[in-house]
């Protein structure tokens, strides 16, 4: 599963790796892994839980939302 954490939308979103809104590559200058860029980050989670842990510590000010795509929650 990842958790992409979008900071201009103020958003962090579970995505299976197979959801067809993950782009390819996923990481970017800008969006990297495992870390906030400046536009946020992707991050690898094996759970719900713990997509929702790693939101509240890196941006707590974003909204936690299920994939609408891969329903991913």
């Amino acid at each position: 599963m990842l958790l992409n954490i979008d900071v201009p939308l103020r958003t962090a979103t579970p995505h299976s790796e197979a959801c067809s809104h993950v782009p390819k590559p996923f990481g970017t200058q800008f969006k990297p892994v495992g870390e906030l860029g400046r536009d946020g980050g992707w991050f690898s989670v094996s759970s719900t839980a713990e997509g929702k842990a790693i939101a509240r510590r890196e941006f707590p000010q974003g909204t936690f939302k299920p994939c609408a795509f891969c329903m991913e929650s």
